[in-house]
Order: C-alpha cells, then structure tokens, then sequence
C-alpha cells in the first residue's frame, strides 16, 4: 500500500504529464476552452496554461487567478472550476514546457528565489546546491510579460487578479505583494518558505508594513499553512538537523497575525492540521479559487 506522501507524489507526476499533452481543448461540463502557449524570458523556456470560460465576458471582463508552479497547480485549478461550473474565471498557470520532474525542480528554484549562499539552500539527495537568484528576472516576467499577453488574449478584470504560490512559490507571491502590492488585488501563499536565505523576505516586509496607512489600496491576503512535519523519505539525521536549523523563524501564520492588523489588509488564514507540506497542495489550491472567487470576507480564517 502506498503511503500519502508517495500516492501525492504519482499524482503529481500525472497531473505534470497531462498537463502537456493538450494543445487546445473543450471541457464542457466546465464550460472552458483550455489551451497553452510558450514564452521566453531572460534564457528560459515557459509554459502558459490557460483556461478561459466559454461565452460573453462581463461588462468589467473575467476575474483571473495567477498559478506559479503551473505544470501541477493548474490541473488542479481546472478540476475545481469543473466542479464548480457556476463559476467563471480566467486561469493562468505559469510553468514550463518540460515533463521532468528534477528539471523543473531546477529551473524554479533560480526562478523563485534571490541570490542565497549555497550553504543556506538544502540539497537534494546530495547532489550540488541548485543555482538561486532569479528571482527578481522572474518577477519582471511575470508582471510585464505575462500578464500583458493574458490580458491581450482575454478580457480580464484588473480589479479581480490573484497570484497564488506554495513553498519557493509561496515565498514569492508575498514578496511580489510587499515590494509591489498593487500589481495584484488578492494574493494566496500556502506554506510560504519565510526561512530561505536567512529570513531575507522579512525585510522587504518591514518596508512594505511601514508604507501602509488608511490611504493604502486595500489588499486581500490569504495565508494556509500544514500541520505535520513529514521528513523526505532517506534523509539522514544530519540532513534533517540542518533543515530544521534553516526553516526556524517566522511562519506563515506569523505573517498572517501581522499583516491582519494593518490597514488596508483583508486577511484571512487557515491551518491544515493534518496535512505536510506535499499533501496541502490540492486543498489549498481549492480554498485559493474558492477564497478568490466565493468568499468575499474573512471567514476562512480557522486555526
């Protein structure tokens, strides 16, 4: 029998492998055109993931939800608005035109993080430390580059727009809103790595608290954290000292308990008890979307 974490894992691979098999197709029940195309930016390869409902646009055009990580969070993005057929809204799922795993584990640690010292970023399997620092690069593209295009492609409402990350990904969506909290109006980060390169986030959060006054576009901030902490299968005990070592600090529900307090900021969080990191991946996924697209105030905040 397989155990969660390893179930999670095969699904994932599928949910990467179907991922890049389409090149344009219908979902009835979804009432969705799904398509992709691809960008370069800066040396790298993207892919864009794409979900558009079919029918008239509202007069003030479709909400849209950003998805980073798109190989594996957009199919799950695409199973929600299926279930959910009332519902109409943009997808965007931002990730990369390849099908191996390791590879894109690769290309979205330099994509989302700053320059770390390689003794501040944990290796895998004892293979040399991945290359960091283009984050900034990465930041650029997105905001510039694809948003323009989607909105190009699409009719978007650019007072409903929502970036969501989780892990390396969640640790820039919060970063993208303190150093330029307008280019989004809702913003989701699941178990944001806060602790990478030494905590250097909390900074550019202390910048973004100390601009904040009742003038200040309001932000709507969604935080989802998990409960359980799952070692990776074959780490030594000197590996998993390390890495508790270099995740201490702030967590995400810190985060939350100070920016709740700010105005402007319309926060709400969540606790996934029992879940790890892996397997919050599709909740938080659907709460992001249903937060995003259902819930109009803060009352998914659970602990």
């Amino acid at each position: 029998r397989l155990s969660r974490e390893t179930t999670l894992s095969v699904l994932r691979r599928l949910c990467i492998s179907c991922a890049m098999l389409f090149p344009s197709v219908s979902n009835a029940k979804a009432e969705a055109t799904v398509s992709a195309f691809e960008l370069k930016a800066n040396g790298i390869n993207y892919r864009i993931f794409t979900s558009e409902p079919v029918g008239v646009a509202p007069a003030t055009g479709f909400p849209v939800i950003y998805l980073l990580d798109g190989n594996t969070t957009f199919p799950l993005a695409q199973k929600w608005l299926a279930e959910n057929d009332d519902i109409q809204a943009v997808l965007v799922g931002i990730g990369y035109p390849i099908d191996n795993r390791n590879e894109i584990i690769r290309l979205r640690y330099f994509d989302l993080t700053p320059e770390t010292p390689a003794d501040l970023v944990p290796s895998r399997d004892g293979k040399p430390a991945p290359r960091t620092g283009g984050r900034d690069a990465f930041h650029a593209f997105v905001q510039k580059t694809v948003r323009s295009e989607i909105e190009r492609r699409f009719p978007i409402d650019r007072s409903r727009q929502t970036l969501f990350g989780h892990s390396l990904s969640g640790l820039f969506t919060l970063q993208a809103m303190f150093d330029q909290p307008n280019d989004f109006q809702i913003y989701s980060a699941a178990d944001p790595s806060i602790w990478w390169n030494n905590r250097s986030v909390l900074k550019h959060k202390d910048a973004f608290v100390s601009t904040r006054n009742n003038t200040s576009p309001t932000i709507r901030l969604f935080i989802e954290t998990s409960g359980k902490r799952v070692n990776r299968e074959g780490q030594t005990a000197q590996l998993a000292m390390k890495m508790d070592t270099l995740r201490g600090g702030p967590s995400g529900s810190d985060i939350y308990a100070e920016l709740s307090r700010l105005p402007g900021i319309h926060a709400s969080y969540k606790l996934l008890a029992d879940e790890s990191h892996g397997s919050m991946l599709p909740f938080v996924v659907n709460d992001t979307l249903d937060y995003a697209l259902r819930v109009q105030t803060s009352n998914l905040t659970k602990k």
